[in-house]
């Protein structure tokens, strides 16, 4: 599929991030543990609100990638100031979306999230490099690359040496009950 017939293109970052939001919600709702979700008429930084059948709230912040010829994802709107103010909130996630549409999706407490940023991880998820970067003045955009199985080759191979991973956040919806 060429970056002309997906959503990778430009000018189309709001349709890409509604078509993560709708991913996000399907998969909610189709989860046993599932009330309800709800979507905010006005975008506030949460874009949808999840309430479990123990009556719990849990705000979602949702976040969907660009792809990229390689096979890698990144996330490049994630914002260093926007993550500080959220982890003061109670029961906040950030889930990042890949694919077009989204099929896979990393689930994040936002306090993890802020950690992987703080400490610039580099490690594997489901065997592909993955890297937070993004050391910029407050309020700059931080990156999450989740690389496709031929970038950094050599980096990936330490990485899994390391056993250093984020599996953990990999469709693990189970983070939110």
């Amino acid at each position: 599929m060429s970056q002309k017939d997906t959503l990778s293109g430009k000018g189309r970052s709001q349709q890409l991030g509604r078509m993560g939001e709708y991913a996000v919600m399907a998969q909610l709702l189709s989860k046993s543990w599932v009330a309800n979700v709800y979507s905010p008429a006005a975008d506030t930084g949460v874009d949808l609100i999840l309430l479990t059948k123990e009556q719990k709230l849990r705000k979602v912040q949702v976040k969907t990638s660009k792809i990229y010829p390689s096979g890698g994802t990144w996330f490049m709107n994630i914002f260093q100031k926007k993550l500080k103010v959220d982890i003061t909130q109670a029961d906040m996630f950030y889930v990042l979306a890949e694919g077009h549409p989204p099929s896979q999706f990393f689930v994040f407490p936002v306090n993890e999230l802020l950690k992987l940023f703080q400490q610039q991880f580099t490690g594997t998820c489901q065997g592909n490099f993955v890297e937070f970067s993004g050391d910029f003045p407050v309020g700059r955009r931080l990156q999450f690359r989740h690389h496709g199985p031929s970038k950094k080759f050599s980096t990936r191979i330490d990485a899994l040496n390391e056993g250093e991973t984020i599996d953990k956040y990999w469709n693990n919806w189970d983070l939110l009950k």
